[in-house]
């Protein structure tokens, strides 16, 4: 017989994402009351109908309130929220209001969500199955959105953590200086360079750098920037690294900036910088880039196509000679 200290230990290897359970039900006065829990055990059910599933302990405060009000809500957690996690998980000591804070949002339901989650879905209970010291609540999605994109906090092993991105199998560098068949380069600052691209792009190919893209106060511009021209025809996306960039400050901005693009590639386009460019380029490769633009002269500052070449060959990344 399994004792449950060792189901326990067990299944926490399995990694998962991290949810806000939320209800309401009415206080005294009539007046809302929300609450809410941490939780991991969350599962698409069907998409038509949409229903999707959350397991509660049965001894938890949560789970009689959604047995009781019928409705639940859940805010899916994006990796830089580890804080508002511990915070419903009970684990700040002295906090009374664990909604403080952060902001919110209400569906149909009325259900408080994380107004910054990565996904929302507001849902009406279909059904509640007996799990043994749970209770197996079945959602019907009354509404879903995704506010933002970025990479999703993860629990395993009892802690918070973030995904361990593999290196990428194989890469390309473009040599930027002499390169031929690449289009027109660009520099775009913010979102208000769009109509200047779309001009451009309509007559030749064009790559477009976001500049300064890794400087830490232009994050959020970086982002929204890369938002406002992903899709537009003949444009490749580019990050360029104007100024010397942190190793941190580049895979915060790559994180993000490789799922935004998506399907498309994004290229980066790094400095050399007394080596920490190699840095930043195995940052990049764990980020997800795979379009490396380099160049051939290193009296330029940019990163030598040659070190990349180097760098790529001993991490075992495949990687054509750059022309």
């Amino acid at each position: 017989m399994v004792d449950s200290a060792q189901l326990r230990s067990v299944l926490s290897q399995w990694p998962s994402g991290v949810a806000i359970v939320t209800t309401v039900t009415a206080d005294l006065d009539g007046s809302p009351r929300p609450h809410g829990m941490t939780a991991s055990s969350f599962s698409s059910v069907s998409l038509d109908p949409p229903l999707v599933s959350v397991c509660l302990g049965n001894h938890l405060p949560t789970r009689t309130m959604i047995a009781a009000s019928g409705v639940f809500a859940l805010s899916f957690l994006g990796k830089d929220q580890a804080e508002i996690g511990r915070r419903f998980a009970g684990q700040v000591p002295g906090l009374t209001d664990r909604f403080a804070g952060a902001d919110w949002v209400t569906g149909p339901t009325g259900c408080p969500m994380l107004a910054h989650a990565t996904g929302r879905l507001d849902c009406t209970v279909e059904h509640a199955y007996p799990g043994g010291d749970h209770t197996i609540f079945v959602g019907r999605v009354r509404e879903a959105a995704v506010d933002r994109v970025t990479a999703p906090l993860l629990f395993h092993s009892r802690s918070w953590g973030q995904l361990a991105d593999p290196l990428p199998d194989e890469i390309t560098i473009t040599v930027l200086d002499g390169a031929e068949g690449i289009g027109a380069e660009v520099s775009v600052r913010d979102p208000g360079d769009l109509a200047s691209v779309r001009e451009l792009a309509a007559t030749v190919p064009v790559r477009a750098y976001v500049a300064d893209a890794f400087a830490p106060d232009r994050e959020a511009v970086v982002l929204a920037t890369l938002d406002a021209l992903a899709g537009l025809p003949e444009v490749a996306l580019g990050c360029a690294e104007d100024a010397a960039a942190s190793p941190l400050q580049v895979r915060r901005v790559l994180q993000d900036a490789v799922v935004r693009v998506r399907p498309a590639a994004l290229h980066v386009r790094l400095r050399a910088h007394h080596g920490l460019g190699l840095v930043n380029a195995l940052v990049a490769m764990k980020s997800g880039v795979r379009r490396f633009d380099a160049v051939r002269d290193p009296a330029s500052g940019g990163l030598p196509a040659d070190d990349l070449l180097l760098l790529a060959r001993q991490l075992g990344v495949a990687c054509a000679e750059p022309a």
